[in-house]
């Protein structure tokens, strides 16, 4: 589980969060909604350990994450989180075998063998097989989204991070990935999903709104 209690966060003189909480529970769909520019990708990005809280407290399965050293917060990343952002964060002159392997290759407690063969699995799903040699650069929005969300299930995450993963899919690919939250779900990891996109709240297990600087519990089921 991850518990946040008494989150508060500004940048230069705006607040984002104040003195809010917020939980999301292993084998659980959270999503997480609100107006762009409201604080959704901030939320993800202080989960991740990317940017820290000005104040408050960040538990996971009961470890406190908010006094950890950077070098600590980042092997916490390595070993437990899958991110897909907003903005892909490809290196575009990089394959795509090459982008999705590389998270595994900096951390040496992953599986690499177990890595490779759900990567094949994956391109293979998403219809991307014949694209595992090109550049990351050459391919469209959609399919470098796909490259993303595959790059971040294949380490099997304790906690699964979606920035607006379905923006740039038609209709078969968000069935995929829909399959792929619930997979992940089944599994008993933490998902939790940032996202305007309606058709994600049917598979909701609880739903936050971020509005007046606050997490706002509006479903859980």
């Amino acid at each position: 589980m991850i518990e946040i209690h008494n989150l508060t966060k500004r940048f230069k003189n705006k607040v984002i969060f104040q003195e809010t909480s917020f939980t999301a529970c292993s084998g659980k769909i959270t999503i997480l909604t609100g107006r762009s520019g409201i604080g959704k990708t901030t939320l993800l990005n202080m989960i991740a350990g990317l940017q820290r809280m000005d104040s408050g407290s960040y538990r996971y399965e009961g470890r406190e994450l908010s006094n950890l050293s950077d070098e600590e917060l980042s092997a916490f990343r390595g070993g437990y989180i899958g991110y897909i952002p907003q903005d892909f964060a490809l290196i575009e002159d990089y394959t795509v075998k090459e982008n999705i392997l590389l998270p595994n290759l900096y951390n040496k407690q992953k599986d690499m063998e177990q890595a490779e063969r759900k990567m094949l699995e994956y391109l293979r799903l998403f219809d991307l097989t014949s694209l595992s040699d090109k550049r990351v650069r050459t391919l469209s929005g959609g399919q470098k989204q796909r490259v993303a969300i595959i790059r971040s299930i294949i380490g099997s995450p304790k906690i699964l991070l979606a920035d607006e993963p379905t923006t740039n899919l038609d209709e078969e690919n968000l069935a995929l990935v829909i399959d792929l939250l619930q997979e992940q779900k089944a599994a008993g990891t933490i998902v939790i999903v940032a996202s305007h996109d309606s058709r994600l709240q049917k598979i909701a297990d609880t739903t936050y709104e971020i509005k007046d600087r606050k997490l706002q519990l509006v479903e859980e089921k």
